[in-house]
């Protein structure tokens, strides 16, 4: 969030008041590299919270050769049990009276459930604010999200195309500052223990010759030996049975950077989970080895539609508000769609878990 949420002295970095995450200019920084030069990456980040300023030299050259943008602090890691991360999207923080753009119930159930789980990671697939250029979302955002910054989560989002709806590029400025260790950046990566995540940005293309597309690939032919699990989210989707009559279907932009990755799976030892939004319910997918997730439903007004048999959610055309849990445990993944029961009810949440997947990984 904002630098000014920090607490004391700590640099303004993605999680909420606690210093743990440095951005290298290393070519490529291997975990055990990393804790050779801790001492003294540490000590250079005190140096620079002391001065008000972020450690934050990447540079392009370093990221073309495959070079993480950030990796987090190990020593901030939990040392003992599973990491959690939860993802979804599509929340559209905006005037809660208005009610057919965004369900302020829902939202607000999904905002103060994720706080009470506490994760290690929160991934959110875009479309955050309904209007990227309207200031007065963003701060409905920041209000309705306190109980993330009491929490201190870290937080990885994406772009979605509402982040950019209005002035294009004052909704940019907006995400920057809200996000400021994002500033110049529309995509990125972390390095986070055994997981290592992707933020895309669909707005943008995606070809293999692009700018971004050129730092994907090598993004995925450099990644440290210890990554077992790469998540790439991003807004729109490669795969959902959503139309465009009744929400939004799959562009030929992300079903090509499907086939890409299908065809990098299996000469893979991580496996490659996709987690998207834009469709506003939720959806589960598996092609050629790679996990694709749709998780729309953080609070934007539903869309309805028949699932087909691809789908490994067949929960029919009702609304489906939710977050997705992913519970790494070394080489083991289990993932559960927890979805809420009373979304027009403003008293305690009702959940229930109603999808669950497992993904493993060989040993090394």
């Amino acid at each position: 969030m904002r630098a000014s949420d920090h607490e004391g002295n700590h640099c303004p970095v993605f999680r909420m008041g606690t210093m743990d995450l440095i951005s290298f200019p290393l070519a490529k920084v291997r975990l055990a590299l990393v804790y050779r030069l801790l001492p003294f990456l540490l000590l250079s980040c005190l140096v620079a919270c002391s001065r008000g300023q972020s450690v934050n030299s990447g540079t392009a050259a370093s990221e073309e050769s495959g070079a993480a943008t950030f990796v987090v602090n190990p020593l901030s890691l939990p040392k003992t049990g599973p990491l959690k991360i939860i993802s979804y999207g599509d929340i559209r923080f905006m005037d809660p009276a208005e009610r057919e753009q965004s369900h302020p119930l829902a939202r607000r159930a999904i905002v103060a459930k994720v706080a009470q789980e506490k994760p290690d990671v929160l991934l959110v697939s875009g479309d955050i604010p309904y209007n990227g250029s309207n200031d007065a979302d963003w701060a409905i955002m920041h209000d309705e999200t306190k109980a993330w910054r009491e929490a201190k989560l870290r937080i990885y989002p994406s772009l979605g195309n509402h982040e950019l709806k209005g002035d294009r590029d004052k909704g940019l400025q907006n995400w920057w500052k809200e996000f400021p260790d994002l500033k110049d950046r529309r995509w990125y990566s972390v390095q986070f223990a055994n997981c290592y995540f992707i933020a895309l940005d669909s707005d943008t293309s995606l070809a293999p010759a692009s700018s971004q597309g050129t730092w994907l690939s090598a993004q995925l032919a450099h990644l440290p030996p210890e990554i077992n699990f790469v998540f790439l989210t991003m807004h729109h989707p490669p795969y959902t049975d959503s139309e465009e009559l009744n929400g939004h279907s799959a562009r030929e932009q992300e079903k090509k950077l499907g086939i890409r990755l299908e065809a990098m799976q299996p000469k893979m030892r991580a496996r490659l989970i996709v987690v998207a939004g834009h469709v506003h319910n939720y959806e589960r997918f598996s092609h050629n080895g790679v996990t694709y997730l749709v998780s729309g439903g953080g609070g934007a007004s539903p869309y309805l539609f028949e699932r087909s048999k691809d789908d490994f959610y067949q929960g029919g055309r009702a609304p489906t508000f939710h977050y997705v849990t992913f519970t790494v445990n070394g080489n083991e993944l289990k993932s559960t769609m927890t979805k809420l029961m009373n979304p027009e009810s403003d008293g305690p949440g009702q959940w229930q878990d109603k999808d669950s997947f497992q993904l493993s990984v060989a040993a090394k």
